[in-house]
Order: C-alpha cells, then sequence, then structure tokens
C-alpha cells in the first residue's frame, strides 16, 4: 500500500462525522469537488468503497467502521505531537528553579514569590545560591533561569541584560575618617574580592571553553599606575557577595567595589562610607538572566522570564542605574518607574 497522506486522514475523519461531502469540505475549507477527489485517493489506497451513497449523505462501510476510532485516535496523537503546548498558569502544577546570587537576586525573588502566588497558585518556585556548575546545571535542565553577572556565555544559552549598574567604592566609617579617599588612595588599600562561585586554580584545571564565566571583582588595574601601585589591590581575600564585604570592610582598613544601589541601601546600616570613582574609571556591571536554547520557546519558560521581567522592572527596591535611570526624579517612584519603561520600549 503506497504512504497514505495525513491529508487525506483528514478527509476521512470529517467524512465519517458528517456523512456528507458538503459539510464536510466546508470544514476543510476546501472546494466539494477536491473532497470527492480525496475520497477516490482513499478508495484505492484502502482497497475499500468507505462511503456508500444514499438519500440522506453518506453511509459508511463496516471498513470505515472499523478504522474511525483507530484513526481519530492517530490523528489525535499526531496532532497533540505537534501542536505548541499552551501554558495557563493559573492552572499549571509545574515546579521551576531559578539559580543566583547577592543582593539583586534577593530582591528580585522576593518579588517573583509575589506575582507567581498571584497569578499561579500551584506553581512550585525553588530559588537556590549559584554554583561552580551553573553549565552542567543548565545543560541538564536542572535549572531553568539563572540570574548574575557573566563575563562569558556559550553560544547553546540564550541571555538578556535585565539592568546595568555602577561600581562604587566602599570603605569603612572608621577607616575613612583618618586617611584621604580619593581614588589613587583608595587603589593603595588592600582590595577585599568578591566573587559568587569557586574559583578555580586556573594553572591546575583550567576552564572549559563551554564552561560559563561569573563575573567577579577580584581587583583593579587602571593602568594609570605604576605596576606596584596596581599589585597592591590584589587580594587573596574573598567573599561570596556584597553583605559579606560590607561587613568585612566596615571591620577593617580593605575596601571593596560593589554596584551602587547596593551600597547606596545598606550604607547607614553597615557604617561604610561610598567613593564615586572616576569618571574616566567608571566601570559598569550587568546583572543578566540566562536560559537554555532548548526552553527558548518553551511556554511555561516564556512565561517565567515574562514575570522575572515583571518583577525587576516593578520592584521598587531594584533600578537599571545609568543616564536614563537618573534623569528621573526619585521622588515619584512611580512615576520614574513609568518614565523608564517607556524609554525601554522605545529602545
Amino acid at each position: 500500500m503506497s504512504t497514505l497522506d495525513l491529508n487525506l486522514l483528514q478527509v476521512f475523519e470529517l467524512l465519517y462525522e458528517e456523512g456528507n461531502v458538503t459539510k464536510a469540505a466546508a470544514r476543510l475549507h476546501l472546494t466539494q469537488s477536491a473532497v470527492s477527489h480525496a475520497l477516490a485517493r482513499l478508495r484505492v489506497m484502502l482497497g475499500d468503497p468507505l462511503f456508500v451513497r444514499i438519500s440522506s449523505g453518506l453511509q459508511p462501510t463496516e471498513r470505515a467502521h472499523q478504522l474511525a476510532p483507530r484513526l481519530r485516535t492517530a490523528l489525535a496523537e499526531v496532532r497533540s505531537a505537534v501542536e505548541m503546548p499552551v501554558f495557563d498558569p493559573a492552572k499549571a502544577a509545574r515546579r521551576f528553579t531559578i539559580s543566583g546570587s547577592g543582593s539583586y537576586f534577593c530582591a528580585v525573588i522576593a518579588r517573583l514569590i509575589v506575582l507567581v502566588r498571584k497569578t499561579a497558585p500551584d506553581v512550585s518556585l525553588q530559588a537556590i545560591n549559584m554554583g561552580p556548575h551553573t553549565t552542567q546545571a543548565l545543560d541538564q535542565q536542572q535549572v531553568d533561569v539563572v540570574l548574575g553577572g557573566f563575563d562569558r556565555i556559550p553560544t547553546r544559552f540564550r541571555s538578556e541584560v535585565l539592568f546595568r549598574d555602577e561600581l562604587v567604592w566602599v570603605v569603612g566609617a572608621r577607616s575613612a575618617a583618618h586617611s584621604p579617599l580619593d581614588h589613587k588612595s583608595l587603589l593603595k588599600r588592600p582590595l577585599l574580592g568578591i566573587v559568587s562561585t569557586l574559583v578555580p586554580d586556573r594553572s591546575r584545571a583550567p576552564l572549559a571553553r563551554d564552561e560559563i564565566v561569573h563575573r567577579s571583582i577580584l581587583g583593579v588595574d587602571d593602568g594609570t599606575f605604576p605596576p606596584p601601585v596596581a599589585n597592591k589591590t590584589k587580594t587573596g581575600i574573598l567573599v561570596s557577595d556584597g553583605a559579606s564585604a560590607m561587613s568585612v570592610v566596615a571591620a577593617t582598613d580593605m575596601v571593596a567595589l560593589l554596584p551602587r544601589h547596593f551600597a547606596e541601601t545598606y550604607a547607614r546600616s553597615a557604617h561604610i562610607r561610598i567613593v564615586e570613582r572616576p569618571k574616566d574609571k567608571a566601570e559598569t556591571v550587568e546583572i543578566t538572566m540566562l536560559w537554555h536554547c532548548r526552553s527558548n520557546e518553551d511556554p511555561g519558560s516564556l512565561w517565567l522570564r515574562g514575570l522575572i521581567r515583571e518583577a525587576v522592572f516593578t520592584s521598587a527596591d531594584i533600578w537599571p542605574y545609568g543616564p536614563q535611570a537618573r534623569a528621573v526624579s526619585p521622588k515619584n517612584p512611580r512615576e520614574k518607574r513609568r518614565k523608564v519603561l517607556r524609554r525601554r520600549q522605545r529602545n
């Protein structure tokens, strides 16, 4: 028997349901002649008349009665396999895992949980700290989305910058009272490094080419100062997050570079001073949303990423620092939010 065309099976299905060529043609958006030709081909391929004409329309043969339920099931399976699945957050019972670290991650997750509980009561959300094996976790679908700063992202992953912030110096308030606070002086102080994941010993185990490289603040070398001065900024002391850095800086003579928003939020409680970097030494950090290309068109993943964007752009605790955001008065958070969103949409 020749290979059957799925379109012919759809013709059979509707002829069996309607018992009428005209009605079947209307549902298929075909002419009556096209449906009649399709039926003729089916009769040849299956070796049976399938339908005989009676006064009220078409009457299925015994062979048609035998085929109908099995073909209906087969066609339903095919349609289910090729149709785009629908994700209804109000009814979904799916579990999502998000990985990240730092103050931004905490703020985003807090807002995201509020949105999830409001729109998807049966969806489970798991927020975990970012580990050293982000690449593996995404490849094995153990994690749906990662939030953080990255210096290198393999091509099989997709990414989107959620917001940007600039780095500023943070100095302990006690230490600041007894020494100059200009950029050149701070470069001579011991620098506290910040890294969210395990720092590999590159001499022993170099990073694989397809490994995600997390953004770290491990040193400063402006190129303006002689090498001996720049070398003094290197340090063997590392912490994993901004909150830990604040505590260490407040208790020692060490300095650190932190995103402005985080530093300004916790400056008073952490007993630290914020020092601007010179404009020609300004450095921006990007907080990025990362996911695997396999889930790029997955309806559930699309919904989650959209909700994360909403959590970022509607949270009063997170703002994308930069010329656009600073041009808006912080005295009116709602107006600030609207203007930032309008500018983002225009760009």
